[in-house]
């Protein structure tokens, strides 16, 4: 792991969780074949950054709630929390890191599919 680069991403990583998770993460791609590349770090970075902002959309979510009905005089109109949409594209996102990575199962299962186990000479 550089730690350099990890030094400068808890700079901007402030949640305790998200510190976790990038922990966790770095930890986890370091067993994996090739090791942690300097990539691999900036992709986990960019995982536990997400992973702080999305704590933040959830407090949101926990005190502003889905929506809200306003009323504008006669008028009544309900407006949508925009941190909704925004939390499920952060989610989105995140699985799409951990696949990058190699750290989801259905890509774990297509890294071991390209083994040559000597069948074809038998």
């Amino acid at each position: 792991m550089n730690a350099a680069m990890k030094e400068q991403h808890f700079s901007r990583i402030n949640d305790e969780r998200a510190r976790h998770v990038y922990e966790y993460l770095c930890a986890s791609c370091e067993m994996r074949e090739g090791g942690l590349t300097d990539a691999d770090q900036m992709l986990v970075y960019d995982y536990a950054y997400a992973e702080q902002v999305k704590q933040q959309l959830q407090d949101d979510i926990k005190t502003r709630g889905i929506g809200r009905e306003y009323t504008n005089g006669r008028q009544r109109y309900w407006q949508d929390n925009k941190s909704v949409p925004q939390f499920r594209a952060y989610c989105d996102q995140q699985r799409k890191t951990l696949a990058e990575l190699r750290l989801t199962p259905t890509s774990r299962k297509a890294a071991a599919l390209d083994l040559d186990d000597d069948f074809t000479t038998y």
